[in-house]
């Protein structure tokens, strides 16, 4: 159960600077705040199904929740407890490279210039799983993309058989 959602300033700008960014920016904000706002209003429920996650999680950071918020951006936090830390927002490279600079990052609570945020409202599982809305995959999106030809050309020099465009 989650009972505080901590943010710091670096956080809220960069959430910001997405809102005020190009439309796919502006598009996966909107898909941030709506996340938060599930988290905030329904703490009780299992952080999987506030927001859509990333397909393969992260592992390099203990207790790291990602979330997928469409149009290749990412939202990256850190349960602790009854705490989550909002760490990071932004494209997937961005995201990829912050978090491999944070390896082992753990909350610090004492931080004074942490913004937090008390969870009121607890809803049912059901109800807050009437909030979420599906998205497709990114990597599914850039998939769909591909054409058999495509993998013909690529995959050729395995199989020792010239491409044929």
């Amino acid at each position: 159960m989650i009972r505080f959602v901590h943010s710091n300033p670096k956080f809220e700008k960069m959430l910001n600077a997405m809102r005020t960014s190009e439309k796919m920016a502006v598009s996966a904000a909107k898909k941030a705040d709506e996340i938060i706002e599930n988290i905030i209003k329904n703490g009780d429920s299992p952080l999987s199904i506030l927001g859509k996650l990333t397909r393969h999680g992260e592992f390099r950071i203990k207790n790291c929740i990602k979330y997928d918020i469409g149009k290749g951006y990412r939202m990256v936090c850190v349960k602790d407890d009854d705490r989550l830390f909002l760490l990071f927002v932004g494209t997937h490279d961005h995201c990829s490279a912050w978090v491999e600079n944070n390896r082992n990052f753990i909350p610090d609570h004492s931080r004074k210039s942490t913004i937090t945020f008390s969870v009121v409202q607890k809803a049912p599982a059901d109800q807050a799983r009437d909030h979420f809305h599906t998205e497709p995959d990114y990597e599914d999106l850039l998939l769909k993309k591909i054409t058999e030809k495509d993998l013909k050309i690529i995959f050729s020099a395995l199989t020792n058989d010239p491409a044929r465009p």
